[in-house]
């Protein structure tokens, strides 16, 4: 995967509300292992790493079901992540999309 590329899935990623921006750190909540792996190649891919990922809760999918909400922390890649963080601080939440469950 690109750079340019890396940079476009993490901004989708910050409008959608799954990525925010917590201090010096980059804070990612899926319900997916696929996007968590996606996103960990694209932090890698812009010099960064993922330093911890845990299990922050469960999201309801119908009456008897639940999926596990995975949270990433990653350490963001300076100086080229300030582009990232200033397209967060523009366009993005500071609460992620699975707030209110976790």
């Amino acid at each position: 995967m690109a750079t340019s590329e890396s940079q476009k899935q993490l901004k989708a990623w910050i409008r959608s509300q799954h990525l925010i921006c917590e201090g010096t750190d980059f804070i990612f909540e899926t319900v997916d292992q696929t996007h968590l792996e996606k996103f960990e190649r694209c932090i890698e891919q812009l010099g960064g790493r993922v330093r911890k990922v845990a299990a922050a809760g469960n999201w309801p999918m119908g009456p008897r079901r639940t999926f596990k909400i995975l949270r990433a922390t990653a350490a963001v890649p300076r100086p080229g992540g300030e582009d990232l963080v200033t397209y967060w601080a523009k366009r993005g939440n500071k609460r992620t999309r699975y707030a209110e469950i976790s």
